[in-house]
């Protein structure tokens, strides 16, 4: 099993892109039924013709609203049409705060407007900016929001009539208590006001979004630890930061299974096919690895090995890898079978285990790091499986296997189809190996085997 070292901030920026991008279409949606929301309130509640002018004010939120995600769409999506839309968001509601409505006759003066404290919607302005998960995003609405503001409030004090205050009480009857006059004061407490609270939101939308990188990070991670082991692990394996830096010393069982005469098969068929034979068969294969929480060492070719009790031993280590064999065995029935309906020539298995004290680590470099096994038990593993073709038999497995089975105790009935063979000289080992054969009688030699 290797891992190369991609650039992980490259993969994380792209996964918090795709993130931002859900983030405006459900800020979209939401924008869109807040607004319907309140054209149907007003319709009900103020009568025609004065509604025709809100109804107009929404239908241009709603188009600026889904601006964003048309320009989007086409990759006009940058920096500066995220300024440019948050300019016109926050013109267009100072507008509609302090404008009049054309379709009333009142004799309210313009300055009457600033009374109403009509900014306090500028703060769902920024609350909704908060929702695209951008700190430089929500300053730059409350820099937008405090500017247009400004530039509405500047516009009504420089009429000709406006009385200017700095609030700190009326002075004369057209002070305070008249109708033109204009709060300087209150302008800038409401700016100030709008730059802190921006402020304070922008904080937090940047401490959401380093929890929102930090769980695409471990999220990222453990997607990629599933690739390897099985699901029991992968949390463990997730938080434990670099588990595998130094090798260890431990028992485990190693299996081997590969396609009984891929070589003859692949060279009848096309490129194409062979991969989607291998992917198929590895996907399979792993599939079951997993099922009997084994651990996915690596690919060989057609060959998969896979190993039980890594990273960590447990108690069922031999039964779960002779459990997984059978689900094999199993699955390239079952694969068989659908093979058989398109006119596919079946394909036959051979699968070996053995059991024993094997190290295990990171092997390689920081680029490439591969955490395997290594060992006589791995090569006998091999060896053993090799045997598979010389017996007849689809699985072989080692004396020491099943006596790891035997000793674990979980299933006395595992072995029932297992007998014991004659036992065979393995090449570089001075002592025999015990080896028991599957669905005993099929092609028994008497004579010891040499395995190469």
């Amino acid at each position: 099993m290797w891992t190369a070292r991609p650039p992980e901030h490259v993969e994380i920026k792209e996964a918090f892109g795709r993130e931002e991008a859900a983030g405006l279409l459900f800020s979209c949606r939401l924008r869109v039924t807040v607004l319907l929301v309140i054209g149907a309130w007003l319709a009900y509640s103020v009568p025609m013709p004065r509604v025709l002018y809100y109804f107009g004010l929404i239908a241009l939120f709603i188009i600026l609203g889904i601006v964003p995600l048309v320009l989007r769409r086409y990759g006009r999506w940058g920096v500066g049409a995220i300024a440019v839309i948050a300019l016109l968001d926050a013109g267009l509601l100072a507008y509609t705060l302090l404008a009049p409505n054309p379709f009333v006759e009142t004799t309210w003066p313009p300055q009457m407007m600033l009374r109403f404290h009509n900014f306090l919607y500028f703060f769902v302005f920024l609350a909704g900016a908060a929702l695209s998960y951008s700190p430089g995003h929500v300053l730059w609405s409350g820099s937008a929001a405090a500017a247009a503001w400004s530039i509405g409030v500047y516009l009504i004090w420089a009429r000709p009539d406006t009385v200017v205050g700095s609030g700190s009480g009326p002075t004369d009857p057209d002070g305070f208590l008249s109708p033109y006059f204009v709060n300087v004061v209150t302008w800038q407490n409401e700016v100030v006001l709008m730059m802190i609270v921006a402020a304070l939101l922008a904080a937090a939308v940047w401490r959401s979004r380093r929890l929102v990188l930090r769980q695409v990070a471990a999220e990222q991670a453990r997607s990629n630890l599933a690739r390897y082991f099985s699901p029991n692990l992968v949390d463990r394996l997730a938080r434990a930061g670099r588990p595998f830096d130094e090798a260890s010393t431990q028992n485990a069982a190693v299996l081997f299974v590969d396609i009984i005469g891929f070589t003859s098969i692949a060279e009848g068929m096309p490129p194409e096919k062979v991969i989607a034979l291998l992917r198929g068969f590895h996907q399979r294969m792993c599939r079951v690895v997993f099922a009997h929480h084994g651990t996915l060492d690596k690919y060989i070719g057609d060959a998969v090995l896979a190993t039980f009790g890594t990273p960590k031993p447990g108690d069922r280590d031999a039964t779960n890898a002779l459990n997984c064999a059978l689900g094999m065995l199993r699955e390239i029935e079952r694969w068989n079978a659908k093979r058989a309906l398109r006119g596919a020539a079946p394909l036959q298995v051979g699968i070996g285990i053995h059991y024993g004290p094997v190290v295990a680590g990171n092997i390689g470099d920081e680029r490439r790091l591969e955490f395997t096994v290594i060992g006589d038990v791995v090569n006998v593993a091999s060896r053993i499986e090799r045997l598979t073709r010389q017996y007849d038999t689809p699985l072989i497995v080692s004396g020491d296997l099943v006596a790891a089975v035997r000793q674990e105790g979980h299933d006395d009935n595992l072995l029932a189809g297992f007998t014991e063979s004659t036992s065979s000289e393995v090449r570089g080992r001075r002592a025999p190996v015990a080896i028991w054969q599957y669905d005993a009688g099929a092609g028994q030699s008497a004579a010891p085997a040499i395995i190469a």
